[in-house]
């Protein structure tokens, strides 16, 4: 294979980063004159943090037995909390200008939804001196038990075939290996590992939502949502309309996988088998092929998109390599003073690994269209970070599918689609209401790992329907969103992304033209417009109404019906 390994000394070394950081720390001591230069010296800091901080972890997730890189880690955490405390800093500053003094600073300024945003998040906080308390107490105990979970998590073992894996390995195995005889055995041996240490997950996770729950004591906010909104960009009317509508179709979703399970000659299934193909691609796809499908696609959709892909690979912006050491998952780092990303997968020769590329294309992308912003406008809210990727799994996916003609090669294919669809528009649904019930009851006190286990599983229920009546026992431990310090209820954002994508989708679909008109035109406002606003203004329609989210739902809900189709011959006949 070419170019499968990324070329990170292009970027930067070890010791640039020391010096990054170093400057990080000279300029936040230094003191601005007024408001502007604060600003200014906020947008240099934000900058540099991302920067150094997402080096960091690529240096990490290429290695994660490269002891140098654990201490920078720990330091580039701490420079976070400087910066985030430098924001609540500005923050209220900000909120003290007169009205002449506020329209001084926003008339003209480039920044403008940047500032009218923090301003407005502003009257939702504490003071100063305790915002920058909750910072300062966050590194220890917020972001601590944060690291302790990826540390932890990291170190769990899994014995499987006589010898132990990482948890990430049983997991891969337990719902991807194709032998459902291996999948019960890895499945078995995930559960017995996670029993042995749910208490102490169960643990992490309730200091995790205990600590955001103070912090939310200490603002006087008796939305537990409000966090979550602010971060999404969106208004709790129309997330309160997505997740309505995502209800409506719960009974395809149901049909779905009880059709799914049927094909493997079943009446009900277990947690690992709703993931693996029940249909297997007879196709080999090396990553070379991957490299063409990929970049034969986006040229065909816009030649911009299609040169962007070509200098992706050229320039070993990719690291695809399936080598021991690696971290697991998948990500793209962004680095907006090189004006370059990184994309990190590992690339095993199947389709869902194309879609996997593809997908962090997308975000690859998207930053490249953010890249000639000023800083502050190429902030995205998490929610429409996931768009633009979603939008190219769907375009290399779709063409698969269209271009194959074998009945078993597109029932293989069609799965892939399905899957990704039904985990946003169903599964992270559920894990939110799940969420939302755990941090209810944490309100309480401490909840069991026990109980967390029962919570999940009564949502797992509700979403897969009667064909799964014991779900995964101890799926809340190794799904990491759940223990993000910093990114709130980190499961729904994916949903509101994918549905989002869905209706860009199918307007550049419709019309390829708009992909230029519509589609590029709403990454250029990610950084600067909130998601009714873009829904409003590019999508001409309202994203408070069922209707909006009903009508992005259609590419799945057309996959499902199209799989039904071609599987109902397949049934048995008593």
């Amino acid at each position: 294979m070419k170019h499968t390994r990324w070329q990170l000394e292009t970027l930067y070394t070890i010791d640039d980063v020391k010096a990054g950081i170093t400057t990080i720390q000279a300029a936040l001591t230094k003191r601005p004159t007024n408001v502007a230069e604060q600003v200014e010296r906020y947008q240099q800091v934000a900058r540099d943090v991302e920067e150094w901080s997402d080096f960091i972890y690529c240096l990490y997730a290429e290695d994660v037995t490269r002891s140098e890189v654990h201490p920078l880690l720990e330091e580039i955490e701490i420079v976070q909390a400087m910066v985030r405390s430098e924001a609540a800093a500005l923050d209220t500053k900000i909120a003290a200008l007169s009205q002449e003094e506020w329209a001084e600073l926003v008339t003209g300024s480039p920044y403008a939804f940047f500032l009218n945003e923090r301003r407005d998040i502003q009257s939702r906080r504490a003071p100063l001196v305790q915002e920058q308390l909750l910072q300062d107490l966050g590194v220890d105990g917020f972001q601590g038990w944060g690291q302790l979970y990826k540390q932890r998590f990291m170190a769990l073992r899994v014995d499987l075939d006589k010898k132990q894996v990482t948890i990430g390995q049983g997991l891969h195995e337990a719902m991807f290996a194709p032998d459902r005889s291996a999948r019960l055995a890895a499945a078995t041996a995930v559960d017995t590992a996670c029993a042995q240490e749910a208490d102490l997950f169960a643990t992490i996770l309730n200091r995790i939502a205990g600590f955001r729950l103070q912090s939310y004591k200490m603002r006087n906010w008796e939305q537990p949502l409000t966090e979550l909104l602010e971060q999404n960009r969106i208004s709790e009317a129309s997330l309160k309309a997505m997740m309505e509508a995502l209800d409506q179709h719960r009974d395809l979703f149901h049909a779905y996988y009880a059709r799914k399970i049927a094909q493997a000659e079943r009446v009900t299934g277990e947690w690992h088998d709703f993931e693996t193909n029940t249909y297997r691609s007879a196709r080999h796809v090396p990553f070379e092929m991957a490299e063409t499908i990929v970049t034969t696609q986006f040229k065909r959709l816009n030649p911009q998109l299609g040169a962007f892909a070509e200098n992706v690979f050229s320039e070993g912006w990719v690291d695809a390599e399936n080598r021991p050491g690696k971290a697991e998952g998948g990500f793209c780092a962004a680095f907006p003073i090189a004006k370059e990303s990184r994309i990190f997968m590992t690339y095993r020769d199947s389709y869902p690994d194309v879609a996997t590329l593809a997908h962090e294309f997308g975000h690859a992308y998207h930053n490249y269209l953010l890249q000639d912003e000023p800083y502050l406008n190429q902030v995205k809210g998490t929610s429409i970070a996931e768009t633009a990727s979603t939008f190219m799994e769907n375009l290399v996916l779709d063409a698969a599918i269209k271009e194959t003609t074998e009945r078993e090669e597109v029932l293989a294919l069609l799965e892939v689609k399905i899957r990704e669809g039904l985990k946003y528009a169903s599964i992270v649904p559920g894990m939110f209401r799940f969420e939302q019930r755990f941090y209810a009851e944490r309100q309480q006190g401490t909840v069991s790992a026990e109980r967390l286990s029962e919570l999940l599983q009564e949502e797992e229920r509700l979403a897969y329907g009667p064909v799964l009546p014991e779900p995964a026992r101890y799926k809340w431990m190794y799904i990491s969103h759940l223990f993000n310090p910093n990114l709130a209820f980190y499961n729904i954002p994916y949903t509101i992304g994918y549905l989002l994508s869905n209706s860009l989708y199918q307007t550049v679909q419709a019309n390829p033209s708009q992909f230029s008109a519509v589609f590029e035109a709403v990454m250029h406002d990610s950084g600067q417009a909130t998601i009714d606003e873009i829904v409003t203004r590019h999508l001409d329609a309202d994203p408070t109404s069922v209707a909006f989210w009903m009508e992005a739902q259609q590419p799945l809900v057309q996959a499902i019906e199209q799989y039904l189709t071609l599987t109902e011959s397949s049934l048995s006949v008593d």
